[in-house]
């Protein structure tokens, strides 16, 4: 079975915004085996599925957000019972939607692309293998994803509350904001054993997590 790479995605993301509330932050830990799936249908994710990023600015009322496209992904269904898959984002694509000049909307990206942040030079894609999906009862979101998601090599367990979808012929994996702690991903301006005072200050300016909202949808046909 082909892996179903779903990030965001964690997301990942971009990373200068609020004070303002943001959304709880995902339980992580460490990687985690992903068990082969059998008798499982592929679906296919959609041309054009992406992902939702906002970030924070540390101590002033400051925020962006944006998106990351999903490059390609699978979904594997048992039945109407989601059972794994993977999703790979093309971290290239990282865009800023709220910044209106065309000037400092590009030197936002191009710093979300550098080594400083997500390095896409030597890390072009992140991926999010599903590892369980299992019920929970709550009326909004049911179920709670388990995955491995990896950015800059470097992966950690997730776990979120999500829906998901079943219509024929199509599934649609959809969680609403939940947040990452970037550090724990090595997305950050320096190591703290070899950081500069700029490279210390410019770190404690922006928050350390990033939020990320989930909407992809996979059809079999």
């Amino acid at each position: 079975m082909k892996k179903i790479a779903i990030l965001a995605a964690v997301a990942i993301a971009a990373i200068s915004c609020s004070n303002g509330s943001k959304a709880d932050e995902a339980v992580t830990g460490d990687a985690q085996e992903v068990q082969a799936v059998v008798e499982a249908t592929e679906y296919t994710v959609a041309e054009g599925s992406y992902l939702k990023w906002r970030g924070f600015k540390t101590y002033v009322a400051s925020e962006h957000i944006g998106t990351i496209g999903v490059q390609s992904g699978t979904f594997a269904m048992a039945g109407d019972q989601l059972v794994g898959g993977t999703v790979t984002m093309d971290m290239n694509s990282i865009t800023d939607v709220d910044i209106e000049d065309e000037g400092k909307r590009g030197d936002l990206e191009g710093h979300l692309k550098s080594d400083a942040f997500f390095y896409v030079d030597s890390f072009p894609t992140a991926v999010f293998e599903i590892v369980e999906v299992r019920e929970e009862a709550t009326d909004a979101t049911p179920y709670v994803v388990v995955g491995n998601l990896t950015i800059r090599g470097i992966t950690n367990s997730i776990e979120f509350p999500a829906n998901v979808f079943v219509e024929e012929g199509s599934v649609r994996l959809e969680a609403p904001a939940f947040s990452i702690d970037r550090t724990k991903w090595n997305v950050k301006y320096h190591d703290s054993d070899d950081a500069t005072i700029a490279e210390t200050l410019k770190e404690d300016l922006i928050d350390h997590s990033i939020e990320l909202t989930i909407n992809v949808v996979a059809t079999n046909a």
